[in-house]
């Protein structure tokens, strides 16, 4: 048994296997989650007229960590679009959209640009990413999307937030749908937000994690899609050793606009 689970430790390393795996023995494992059409685009619902609308600027960093048994799995993806809408003077009012472009995920696992590299193709793959993938299935999974149907702002009015290094701060609670590989659930999301500006008419607006927003890759369909990351799940299951089935995500983005509406 030492010398299978070395060799297997070995393997792991080599297959450079992404996206950890499915926590439970594949008896127990229900059928596949049923493959829906990403939503259409909506920002905020029925604004107020009060409300500002500010787009989230390509440039966005989202990071994500999978604590596997073997190694931590890290990377990152590196494009966004989205709006957001709010009301200076009733945060609680802020709706909005933020969209996570996958195509952009690379992984920094190893710190050996050879290994990364095979890692990142396999992260790919298991995302539905794979050059295998018919093309319009690709394009479905290229974007993540949150859906932000509700905020709690800590202060609710932007004229009360503190003033630090020159940009107002929140602490928001944000409440919405994520939609992932064909698949929708309910998130809430703790975030911190800088603002740019006057309160009454803010001209950027900074977004990061206050907490990684944690996320099921069995509830999502994300596994192994090619022979070798199959085959390995397979192993490591009948040698004892589970890869977790748990991503923290992270963003960290910024949305700009006129002063005006």
């Amino acid at each position: 048994m030492t010398m299978t689970r070395r060799w297997m430790t070995m393997t792991f390393g080599m297959a450079s296997a992404a996206l950890g795996g499915i926590a439970c023995e594949r008896s127990q494992d229900p059928p596949p989650p049923t493959r829906v059409a990403p939503p259409a685009a909506s920002s905020a619902s029925a604004p107020a007229p009060s409300a500002l609308r500010r787009t989230v600027s390509p440039e966005a960093t989202t990071s994500f960590l999978i604590a596997a048994p073997l190694e931590k799995i890290q990377g990152k993806a590196t494009r966004a679009r989205g709006e957001l809408v709010f009301e200076p003077a009733n945060l609680d009012a802020s709706r909005g959209r933020v969209e996570l472009d996958l195509t952009t995920l690379t992984t920094f696992t190893f710190g050996d640009a050879e290994k990364d590299t095979k890692q990142t193709d396999h992260a790919r793959n298991w995302l539905g990413l794979g050059p295998d993938v018919p093309a319009k299935e690709r394009e479905e999974n290229q974007w993540v999307r949150f859906e932000i149907r509700e905020v709690k702002a800590t202060p609710t009015r932007l004229a009360d937030a503190p003033v630090v290094e020159g940009r107002r701060s929140v602490q928001l609670t944000a409440n919405g749908e994520l939609w992932l590989h064909g698949v929708t659930a309910k998130k809430s999301v703790r975030l911190a937000a800088t603002f740019g500006g006057t309160p009454e008419a803010p001209t950027d607006v900074r977004v990061q994690s206050v907490e990684a927003l944690r996320l099921s890759m069995k509830e999502h369909d994300v596994k192994p899609r090619d022979l070798a990351g199959k085959f390995l799940q397979g192993a490591l299951e009948r040698v004892g050793d589970k890869i977790v089935d748990e991503v923290q995500v992270s963003i960290q983005i910024m949305a700009t606009g006129a002063p005006g509406r």
